[in-house]
Formats: structure tokens, sequence, C-alpha cells
């Protein structure tokens, strides 16, 4: 049976049946961007409006809507969809953080510090400091007091809380850091009273989905992005 809604915490509940509790759809979308969500017996989909109008599907025949600029196809992709150009992938990560061991972490002030670590070692990264969504800056020094790994923890206009922008110095590298940091920014979350850290991560960063893994967080998903030309 085909179902559609509009309403997120709907959207929310279906997610949680065909994927379970802990899941990555419902990271992306809120009730003032959701334009709409499909639920077949095998499969989800939804778009949200933004930037562009994106989407995720799940399962094996999820309803295609023609509204999306660019859609992220979790599992086996196909060859392309609505003339969208498979370009890159990704995958999310997930962690209840009141199953995380603590790891004492730096809570950051010095902003100057965090922007020339991501200058030299993260240029990249998407979120710096100053933004609307950031929740706090947490890091870990190395053995000789040196900044070396730090991250920051986002709320989403879904409300739902992202780690992101998880760098390490390139000399500090190698040692667990990030581990140690995934693990700390989650328990401190706990102490703040937010029950679920979510994540991304290119599908291709090995490293850093081996010590997401060792700091507890599953994976929930594997996508391939779709974009228009």
């Amino acid at each position: 049976m085909f179902e559609e809604t509009n309403d997120a915490l709907v959207a929310q509940q279906w997610a949680a049946e065909l994927l379970g509790e802990l899941n990555s759809a419902k990271y992306y979308f809120a009730p003032e961007t959701l334009l709409a969500a499909y639920k077949t017996p095998d499969s989800f989909s939804f778009v949200v409006d933004g930037e562009l109008c994106y989407g995720q599907t799940y399962g094996p025949d999820p309803y295609v809507d023609p509204r999306w600029e660019k859609v992220a196809v979790e599992g086996v992709p196909p060859a392309s969809i609505l003339g969208l150009i498979p370009r890159n992938g990704f995958e999310f990560w997930g962690i209840k953080t009141s199953l995380v061991t603590t790891e004492p972490i730096e809570i950051l002030t010095d902003m100057e510090e965090v922007n020339a670590i991501i200058d030299e070692h993260g240029p990249d990264l998407s979120v710096r400091p100053g933004g609307t969504e950031e929740v706090f800056w947490g890091g870990i020094r190395n053995e000789a007091k040196e900044m070396a790994s730090l991250a920051v923890l986002v709320k989403w206009q879904s409300g739902m809380h992202v780690l992101s922008s998880v760098v390490t110095r390139a000399q500090d590298r190698g040692n667990g850091l990030a581990t140690r940091l995934s693990v700390g920014v989650a328990a401190h979350a706990y102490s703040l009273g937010i029950d679920e850290v979510g994540l991304g991560v290119g599908d291709t960063n090995v490293a850093a989905q081996r010590a997401y893994a060792k700091a507890g967080f599953k994976r929930m998903g594997v996508f391939t992005n779709y974009f228009r030309d």
C-alpha cells in the first residue's frame, strides 16, 4: 500500500518502522521543511525544501519525487534517476549517547585557535566557528599539551544533533585521537540532555569510518548523491 504525508512526526514514525529507531532519515526533515514523505511496504523516501529540493530514498522500490534537484539513494543505486547524475557517496553513522563510556574533552572557547587548525589541516570542512547551528566545540590535546584534534556539535533544523568538522593535525594522526574525540563529544552531549548524535562521512574515508566504529557509532546507511548538471 502506498501512503503519503507532509507531517514530519508521521514521517519519522514511518522511517523508524522501516529503518529502526537509529536511522538517518529523521536528521534531514523538519516540520517547516518537509514537503512530502512516501511509504510503501518495503521502501521510504522524502523531499524537503531548501536551497535545492533535496530527497533521500530507502529500500528497493521508493517513490520518485519529480521535484528532487538532489537526491541521496541508499543501498544499490540506479544508473540515473530523473535525469540526475551520480557524483559521490557518503555514509551516515549515529550513536545513542547513553551508551558512551565517558572520555574527557576540552570545551573550546578560543576560536582563533580553532580556525588556525582548520585552515592548516582541514580547509574544506563545512562548519566554521560562528555558525548559528553550533552547540559546542570540543578538542583533545596531545602529550605535549598542544591542541591536536577538534570538532563541533551542531543542531540541525530537524532538531537532531550532528558531529561535524572533525579534524586532527597531520602530525598527530594515527594515534586514536579522532576516536577519543568522537566519544568525548557524544559523552558531553549526553551531559547536556542530548540522547543521539549522528555524523556523515565520505564513503571512501576508511580511516574515519574505523575511528567512528571504534567510538561506538553505528553505520545507518551508505548513499550515492545524484545532482542535476
